[in-house]
């Protein structure tokens, strides 16, 4: 299911200071199912200690996972996996050369980008800071899950 960009805006070139693989998304999501590994490992064709292996991070998706996982929850498409493994690829890629730089964010008389938490410290910021994001729609639940996970607080508009 593809769903149109308009609205959402990126942070092009800012990587996560914590990062999230989405195996442990799919761990999260068979929890709130009341789901066991084993049993989703035997419904989708996967090896249980495949699937823990996902779940844990130390196993990617891959095309031919994303199908299978997309067979056991039909409501989340393989694509939206796929999109997820591509982030944390890029994310982990941007980390390991130690960038966490908004890239385009040129405030007046600085000459480099700056760090996100500078840019609150600068506005006057303590301690946590606001952002709205705008998510489609099929992508709130497991966004919802991807932010209880990370500890931050969220509304819904």
């Amino acid at each position: 299911m593809e769903t149109k960009n308009e609205g959402m805006v990126a942070l092009n070139g800012a990587s996560p200071a914590m990062l999230v693989h989405p195996g442990s998304i799919l761990g999260e999501e068979l929890k709130a199912r009341n789901l066991r590994q084993k049993d989703f490992a035997d419904a989708t064709g996967l090896q249980a200690t495949h699937l823990s292996a996902l779940i844990h991070g130390v196993r990617n998706f891959t095309p031919e996972i994303a199908t299978k996982i997309e067979s056991g929850l039909p409501e989340i498409p393989a694509a939206f996996w796929m999109k997820l493994q591509a982030q944390y690829n890029l994310d982990r890629s941007r980390n390991s050369r130690g960038s966490r730089y908004v890239e385009g964010y040129l405030p007046k008389a600085s000459p480099r980008p700056m760090v996100l938490r500078d840019i609150a410290s600068e506005k006057g910021y303590r301690g946590s800071v606001r952002l709205t994001l705008t998510i489609p729609e099929a992508d709130l639940d497991l966004s919802e899950t991807l932010f209880r996970r990370l500890g931050w607080k969220y509304e819904l508009d």
